[in-house]
């Protein structure tokens, strides 16, 4: 299994929450070294899904006041563990939302990008593309204040808690 800063209880819930949305495409933004891509390709494989992986490969790419993470923070990744962590799936190079490629109608979404800019990003550009009833699952809630704000910004008032209570989900 590929590495993943995230545990294996929060990934076994998030495969859970994806494996139970509406027919669709599964998306991450923000792959790092594959972990949790990994849990999401074994969906997209079981459901016969597509699965988009959005990464610059080369770190995180800007930073605002209100982040922690520095500029080139988890640059210890490349495609190739990417693609050995899901195989089948179409990895996008590059800055979102710029590098955004045509998707079928969006499930689910693993926002995983840490930094206030790319969070508020998916939000905007992700949301609209969602399917009645599907899910974004955000991994950098209530622990790093840019995301923890771009994502309240973005959706006060449907925030709900993973069980494991340390990520924010929000329904379409």
């Amino acid at each position: 299994m590929a590495h993943s800063l995230i545990d294996p209880y929060t990934l076994e819930e998030l495969a859970s929450r994806a494996r139970d949305t509406p027919p669709g495409c599964l998306v991450e933004v923000g792959v790092y070294q594959g972990g949790s891509a990994a849990y999401l390709h074994a969906v997209a494989v079981e459901q016969n899904r597509k699965l988009f992986l959005y990464d610059t490969f080369t770190g995180i790419p800007e930073r605002s006041d209100i982040d922690v993470h520095q500029i080139n923070d988890f640059a210890d990744t490349s495609i190739d563990l990417a693609r050995a962590a899901a195989p089948s799936a179409e990895i996008v190079v590059g800055i979102f939302p710029a590098s955004l490629v045509p998707m079928p109608p969006i499930a689910f979404v693993h926002v995983d990008c840490d930094q206030y800019a790319s969070v508020k990003a998916c939000c905007e550009v992700l949301g609209p593309l969602m399917v009645p009833g599907g899910m974004m699952w955000f991994d950098d809630y209530a622990c790093l204040d840019g995301a923890t704000a771009a994502i309240k910004e973005m959706f006060e008032g449907r925030i709900e808690c993973s069980t494991t209570g340390n990520k924010a989900i929000v329904r379409f």
